[in-house]
């Protein structure tokens, strides 16, 4: 069975979309299928697809922005595309209804539930409301994070990491913002951080060069900027506790039972980051455009000195999440598509 992922990656897009498309594709190759990836990629995202070991149609669209057809040109000219794995906020109905014409089973991984109709065979939605949005009845449904999309690095190490006693005063810190921060959220957390946690071995994922190495030199040793990884499993199983951003990261803390408190960097991910908090499974900072320097150092001394609620943040995980989230997800859309 061959698998098309239609998504777009670069660093103003982000690279969360491609980063569990990948996920998917890696479990679903266990299961014998081909994955192939059709999108816009800048080089770090196509350098990501690479290390994977997936094969790629590099396309001058990004989703949406021209007809199913002249998208896809040369993606499916030569048929052999058994299901369409599609990611991207910028699909329509008419874009799904005009990929469901080309005859391949058509998988949406989505977050919002925000169309009123979704003509297609499988909706993954693996965020915490998902089950509350009112998708249709008609495609099969996966919701909830049961079905989280995870790469294979983190499940090979999750039980490690989540057996690992994990300090009551941390002493490694991570800052994962996500796959790009282009309102420098590290960099104003590190500032936060500098007057009262120098003690802190601090890590940030991050491109290399710039002030924020020059700042992180002055916590303990050992602290530095991390190049963008292809997963974050080493990191994660580093790490006493984490301050990510508002997208996938969170979700792919709390599977591996590290603690962390999330700033989200736009608005969908801020109701999002709230309804994970409210489950128990992240320390919400709010939103970064409007909380202001003296409320998020507020919060911030407010999980990383609070012990209990660093491990009742990593027993609810626990209990959450089962071990190989995205498993499970393969074989669903495999039986889904069969049946």
């Amino acid at each position: 069975m061959n698998a098309l992922f239609r998504c777009d990656a670069t660093a103003d897009i982000g690279f969360g979309h491609l980063s569990r498309c990948i996920a998917l594709a890696e479990a679903l190759r266990i299961c014998g299928v081909r994955s192939t990836y059709a999108g816009k990629f800048d080089k770090a995202a196509q350098d990501q697809i690479d290390i994977a070991g997936f094969d790629t149609v590099c396309l001058a669209h990004e989703v949406n922005t021209a007809t199913v057809d002249q998208e896809l040109a040369g993606a499916i000219a030569d048929g052999g595309i058994d299901l369409l794995v599609l990611d991207s906020y910028r699909a329509d109905e008419g874009y799904l209804s005009g990929i469901r014409s080309l005859g391949v089973a058509l998988i949406v991984i989505d977050d919002f539930g925000s169309l009123e109709a979704y003509p297609c065979d499988v909706i993954l939605n693996f965020t915490w409301d998902a089950g509350s949005l009112g998708y249709p009845d008609d495609p099969v449904l996966l919701l909830g994070p049961e079905y989280l999309l995870a790469r294979r690095g983190l499940v090979e190490v999750r039980e490690q990491s989540i057996g690992r006693e994990r300090p009551r005063e941390i002493e490694n810190l991570l800052i994962a913002i996500g796959g790009s921060d282009p309102k420098g959220i590290a960099k104003r957390l590190t500032h936060l951080l500098q007057n009262n946690y120098s003690r802190l071995c601090l890590r940030a994922i991050a491109e290399e060069g710039g002030d924020l190495a020059a700042m992180l030199n002055e916590f303990a040793p050992g602290s530095g900027v991390i190049k963008r990884q292809p997963d974050l499993s080493q990191s994660l199983l580093w790490a006493d506790a984490a301050l990510t951003g508002g997208g996938l990261i969170k979700y792919e803390c709390a599977y591996m039972g590290v603690p962390a408190a999330a700033i989200a960097q736009n608005e969908g991910q801020d109701g999002e980051s709230q309804s994970f908090a409210r489950a128990g499974l992240v320390h919400d900072l709010g939103l970064a455009d409007t909380v202001d320097d003296e409320k998020l150092a507020a919060s911030l001394h407010s999980f990383l000195s609070d012990a209990e609620l660093r491990t009742r943040l990593s027993a609810r995980a626990r209990a959450v999440f089962p071990p190989d989230t995205t498993a499970k997800a393969a074989k669903a859309i495999l039986e889904a598509v069969q049946r």
